[in-house]
C-alpha cells in the first residue's frame, strides 16, 4: 500500500537529483571554462616566445650575411659583388627550401586515412555480423 505522501516525496527527491545533477554539469562547465582559459594562455605566451625567437634569428641571419659580405671583401671581391653573392646564396637556399617544403605539402595527403581505413573496417565486420546466421 502507497502511503498518501509517498507520490510528494518521490517529487522531492527527482528534484533533488536534477538540482544536484544540475549544479554538477554547471561546476563541469566551469573546471572546462577554466581549464581551456589555462590552456589558451599558456598557447599565448608559447607564440610570443616563438615570435621573439623568429626575430632573434632574423637578426642572427642578418649579422650572418653581413659578416659574410665582409668576409668576401676581406678576400678580394668588390662590396658590390660581395653582397650580390651573398644575397643570391641566401635566396637560393630560401628557394630551394620553399620548394621542397611546397612539394612536401602537395605529396601529403591531410585526410585522416587511417581513421578512415579503421572506420570502413570496423563498419565491415558490423556488416558481417548482422549477415551471420
Amino acid at each position: 500500500m502507497i502511503e498518501p505522501d509517498q507520490p510528494s516525496r518521490n517529487a522531492t527527491l527527482i528534484s533533488s537529483v536534477l538540482d544536484h545533477l544540475h549544479r554538477l554539469i554547471r561546476k563541469e562547465m566551469a573546471l572546462i571554462r577554466s581549464e581551456v582559459s589555462q590552456k589558451l594562455n599558456r598557447a599565448a605566451v608559447a607564440v610570443g616566445m616563438i615570435t621573439l625567437a623568429v626575430i632573434a634569428v632574423l637578426t642572427g641571419l642578418n649579422v650572418l650575411a653581413g659578416a659574410c659580405v665582409a668576409l668576401l671583401i676581406d678576400l678580394g671581391l668588390s662590396a658590390g659583388w660581395a653582397a650580390l653573392s651573398v644575397a643570391g646564396t641566401f635566396t637560393l637556399i630560401g628557394a630551394i627550401l620553399c620548394l621542397r617544403g611546397i612539394h612536401i605539402l602537395k605529396a601529403t595527403s591531410l585526410a585522416p586515412t587511417e581513421t578512415v581505413a579503421a572506420l570502413k573496417r570496423d563498419a565491415q565486420v558490423l556488416k558481417e555480423s548482422f549477415h551471420d546466421p
